[in-house]
């Protein structure tokens, strides 16, 4: 191989490496310096928002009464605002409906809590869904949510203490066919 090919073999051979050091060193930042700070990313919230929670259930023998509670808020002002809620299936609100309407008051934002009582006849899961409708700047805005309610359900395996599933105990009573949960 002639002097000029190997000339320029080698200098296609050092430009490839400095190309790769380029590549993998940003000009500007030695090799050696520590890795910068992750850059943090916020994703964009609406500017209204809604969640259905539950906070309380008062069990019988079959089903109960659930209290679940709307919460309703907005970072800017919304005109007309109406929360619905509905329930599922056989459950009805205390009230006797099934459905629910509130006109809330978010002309200023802030944030509003609907409680509301749920008669549940019998033991099962159930999602109580909401929506909220209003409009922002003369748009219109829809949001919704759903909690979840179960009724005489466990969400995970039975409770159990040294390897044996424990179990509620029930007392003889009076022969009256009462049993107590």
């Amino acid at each position: 191989m002639p002097v000029r090919n190997r000339r320029f073999a080698l200098a296609l051979l050092s430009g490839l490496a400095a190309a790769t050091l380029a590549i993998a060193a940003p000009t500007g930042k030695p090799l050696d310096a520590p890795p910068s700070a992750a850059r943090q990313t916020i994703d964009p919230q609406p500017p209204m928002a809604l969640s259905v929670e539950v906070t309380g259930l008062q069990k019988h023998v079959r089903g109960g009464v659930a209290s679940v509670v709307l919460k309703v808020s907005a970072d800017v002002g919304v005109a007309g605002a109406v929360v619905t809620a509905k329930a599922p299936g056989d459950l009805l609100f205390a009230d006797g409906s099934k459905v629910k309407r509130w006109n809330v008051d978010l002309t200023t934002g802030g944030a509003r809590l609907l409680p509301v009582e749920v008669l549940v006849p019998r033991d099962g899961r159930f999602f109580i869904t909401a929506e909220v409708e209003g409009t922002v700047n003369g748009r219109p805005l829809h949001r919704g949510s759903s909690g979840l309610l179960e009724v005489g359900r466990r969400a995970g395996p039975p409770a159990s203490r040294e390897g044996a599933i424990e179990y509620l105990a029930v007392e003889a009573g009076d022969g009256a066919g009462e049993v107590q949960p």
